[in-house]
């Protein structure tokens, strides 16, 4: 009985892949189907950016660098570091974010989150000394395609994060420009260069 049943989901799993498999086999056998463009790499970005960070209630500056993860350029990977400056202090933090974007990099939505490392003054004595705290990000944001036919894309983002061991949660709304290291952005589906 055992020997049975262990027989029919070996045969069901064959037919599964075999049933998966010819598609593709039979698809790519076909004359005279024109074979689809080649879908570039979306590009890597640059970007800065200059925003107000709620909680400590300072300017910020920072700079950030988005590099695909897919082709399409829908997920992307941010790095990004930026300095909030209070009045007698500078606080500064890195993060790293994945980010899921509803369009590629010609512009949409995009949401995601990641790791955050903050340095600065912990506590109310300015004699504490400075330290570095990990936490983590929530990273929410609007990016649209290049303006007025240059390669800057502005870029509007609002990005929370929550640090271990302290009450410091900031909360940073930024505006800021991208631009891609090499080409205008990735090609279209079903567009190609003529």
């Amino acid at each position: 009985m055992k020997r049975t049943w262990f027989s029919m989901i070996t045969v069901t799993g064959i037919m599964i892949l075999v049933t998966v498999i010819t598609p593709c086999g039979v698809n790519g056998q076909r004359r005279g189907q024109e074979e689809a463009p080649s879908q570039r790499w979306s590009p890597i970005s640059i970007g800065l950016y200059v925003g107000y960070d709620n909680q400590p209630s300072g300017e910020v500056a920072g700079a950030q660098m988005r590099i695909p993860v897919l082709p399409s350029g829908t997920v992307e990977l941010i790095s990004g570091a930026n300095i909030t400056f209070l009045n007698q202090l500078k606080e500064y933090q890195f993060n790293l974010e994945a980010v899921y974007t509803t369009g590629t990099t010609t512009g949409g939505l995009y949401v995601g989150g990641g790791l955050a490392w903050r340095n600065t003054m912990f506590g109310s004595e300015l004699t504490a000394g400075r330290r570095t705290v990990r936490g983590y990000s929530i990273v929410t944001g609007l990016k649209t395609g290049g303006i007025a036919g240059t390669p800057f894309s502005p870029q509007l983002e609002i990005r929370w994060t929550f640090l271990k061991e302290t009450a410091l949660n900031p909360r940073v709304i930024s505006l800021g420009v991208n631009v891609p290291l090499w080409g205008s952005g990735p090609r279209r589906s079903g567009l190609s260069d003529r």
